[in-house]
């Protein structure tokens, strides 16, 4: 029979904070999962406190952060944003000789302004530190220019280009676009972001207070994004939810995002990240059928949980509900995602 899988089991949704040390030291640095994005908190490079959230004497249960020179950051102050990312640059190289590699650390991102931008950090003799960068804005008429900044990036760093522009509504590009993907880049694509607020600027809307963003016509455009790229093998990642005044929407939005399979979530504030954290953890009775139907003596077709499971067409879904028990923890069947 298959090997029992260990994970913490939450009684209560509220517990999981309390264990965010122990679901960091299950991840293994050497082999990301896109699930490891949980919830990512863009951060904009003038911040003064980057080095403490990424040693974690700040937002100590944060997933991932975003470094960004883009949107977050004003014309004017960009030379001083590109000053402050150097400087955390070399703090980080002088821990990393004195100290080595620092443990359980958040994914940390670099987020350019545009593709010239890129080719410049890719210059910095420390820029191999960072896990990746997001490229803002890629579409097929980016794409080259997009390409060509990367080339003289490590081959290790991980690259998420952002889906964010007008051209996203055309399902033939978005074809295009799939396949182009797969030989653009040396580096791997980690994840494609959504954009959704550019996306909605696209169409001269902003989500309304009431509504989450699958009730907007960016909901639909979703879907067709998943239908796209996830059988090319891709992974796409949540959008933006704006209003920290509005919890119950936020998990309702949340709930959806993880019913879809998207993998993380962008973050605009630290009380965000629990309700990220308690979305994506995987429910005990979700992971027993995942098991069961990678158990090696699984029937072809069985029932479990008042269930059919079909291990042919279910093992691709029972493989990410593992990755996320392995990132997100569990919690008992009684303790649904809920606002708090």
């Amino acid at each position: 029979m298959m090997s029992e899988l260990s994970f913490s089991t939450f009684s209560h949704p509220q517990s999981y904070l309390h264990h965010v040390t122990e679901r960091h030291d299950i991840i293994r640095a050497e082999a990301h999962h896109p699930y490891q994005l949980g919830a990512s908190l863009y951060m904009p490079a003038t911040r003064g406190d980057i080095w403490q959230v990424i040693t974690r004497k700040k937002l100590t249960s944060i997933n991932s952060i975003i470094i960004c020179l883009e949107d977050a950051v004003s014309q004017a102050d960009v030379p001083y944003a590109l000053a402050q990312l150097s400087e955390l640059l070399a703090t980080w190289a002088e821990y990393h000789e004195v100290n080595g590699v620092i443990s359980s650390r958040p994914l940390v991102f670099v987020r350019p302004r545009h593709p010239a931008m890129l080719q410049t950090l890719a210059e910095h003799r420390h820029i191999g530190l960072v896990d990746g960068f997001v490229l803002p804005k890629v579409d097929m008429s980016r794409l080259s220019d997009w390409r060509i900044a990367c080339q003289n990036l490590p081959s290790k760093q991980l690259l998420m280009p952002t889906l964010e522009t007008a051209a996203l509504f055309d399902a033939e590009h978005n074809q295009n676009l799939a396949i182009a993907f797969k030989e653009a880049f040396s580096q791997p694509i980690f994840a494609l972001r959504i954009g959704g607020n550019d996306l909605l600027a696209t169409l001269r809307l902003r989500r309304p207070k009431d509504s989450i963003m699958y009730q907007t016509p960016i909901g639909t455009l979703i879907y067709g994004l998943l239908g796209c790229f996830v059988p090319h093998g891709f992974y796409l990642t949540a959008p933006v939810f704006e209003y920290l005044d509005k919890p119950t929407l936020f998990m309702q939005e949340l709930t959806q995002d993880v019913s879809l399979g998207l993998v993380g979530k962008t973050v605009i504030h630290p009380t965000q990240i629990a309700f990220v954290h308690q979305a994506f953890a995987v429910p005990m009775s979700t992971l027993d059928e995942a098991k069961a139907i990678l158990d090696s003596e699984a029937k072809a077709v069985f029932k479990f949980n008042d269930t059919m499971l079909e291990p042919a067409t279910h093992r691709a879904w029972a493989f990410e509900i593992i990755e996320r028990a392995k990132v997100f923890g569990t919690l008992d069947d009684y303790s649904a995602p809920q606002a708090y």
